[in-house]
């Protein structure tokens, strides 16, 4: 997706909502498949403006797919193949190059959307880009092998509300210019994350059922990092930021950078992050 059109995009929707624009042709598609044995399935998404849900669906169902877009500016391209039960899925919506939407003062630019429901009975990976989106995603109750979610000027909620079904091996989350919340992480079954944030406020919840060790690497250029872990996890942060306050109340500080939870010696599960970054704060909270 052009990047000068998420960037006008993003201006535009940090002011009122604009009335629907005249001109504007909007399109409705909804697109299934049966789940028929496959054994995995590979999941991208690309999505350049406007609202974007995701849960889990019917297991009968590998995937069904509901989109509203105005097709004088935008493309969508929908593609599944399959080879020896390996589903591949590719979904894009991204902006044509006959139209320049910044010439577009009253363009309507949230009343596209996209909603994707997808089987909880096989192990699946998810790649997602996202533009200038407003993003609710539950991620509860999937096969979640992988994922890496990438987000521009957007405003996103992910959420497991239910505990993962696979032992995820590895979590990514790049946050752009927004607000970016991720809940019960401790449901996600992720061994290793990696969460970066631009400008905005980065909250990670790590509640949720905890069989497992985790580590994770947290990076922030400019904003707030609010971090909640429950109380019951032994938790260890090594710190190295610049021009960032950091309160972590309940914590020990150690040589070298380090803070360790009270109950790190005694508790049954661990979670190790490494906190970076430049200005702004990190707040830490027991829960």
């Amino acid at each position: 997706m052009r990047a000068s059109v998420i960037l006008a995009v993003a201006v535009m929707l940090a002011g009122p909502a604009a009335a629907p624009a005249a001109g504007q042709s909007w399109r409705t598609e909804a697109k299934a498949r049966q789940y028929r044995g496959q054994e995995f399935l590979d999941v991208k998404i690309t999505y350049a403006v406007g609202r974007f849900e995701l849960r889990k669906g019917a297991d009968h169902l590998l995937y069904r797919l509901d989109s509203r877009y105005d097709e004088d500016a935008f493309d969508l391209r929908s593609n599944y193949l399959e080879s020896e039960g390996r589903g591949s899925l590719r979904i894009e919506i991204d902006d044509n190059d006959d139209i320049d939407l910044r010439d577009l003062k009253d363009y309507d630019y949230e009343a596209g959307n996209l909603t994707l429901d997808l089987t909880g009975a096989i192990p699946l990976a998810l790649d997602l880009e996202m533009g200038a989106v407003e993003a609710q995603l539950d991620l509860g109750g999937l096969k979640l092998r992988r994922l890496s979610l990438q987000t521009g000027a957007s405003d996103t909620r992910v959420s497991f509300s239910e505990p993962n079904r696979e032992a995820a091996e590895f979590c990514t989350f790049k946050a752009g210019a927004a607000s970016f919340r991720v809940d019960d992480l401790g449901n996600s079954g992720c061994r290793r994350m990696q969460v970066s944030g631009g400008i905005g406020r980065l909250t990670l919840d790590f509640s949720g059922d905890w069989d497992h060790d985790a580590t994770g690497d947290i990076n922030v250029g400019l904003g707030t990092v609010q971090i909640r872990v429950p109380a019951e996890l032994g938790v260890r942060i090594e710190k190295s930021t610049f021009l960032m306050s950091f309160d972590a109340p309940g914590f020990e500080k150690q040589d070298g950078g380090v803070w360790l939870s009270r109950n790190w010696d005694t508790a049954e599960h661990h979670l190790t992050l490494s906190v970076s970054g430049v200005l702004g704060g990190v707040e830490v909270d027991r829960i």
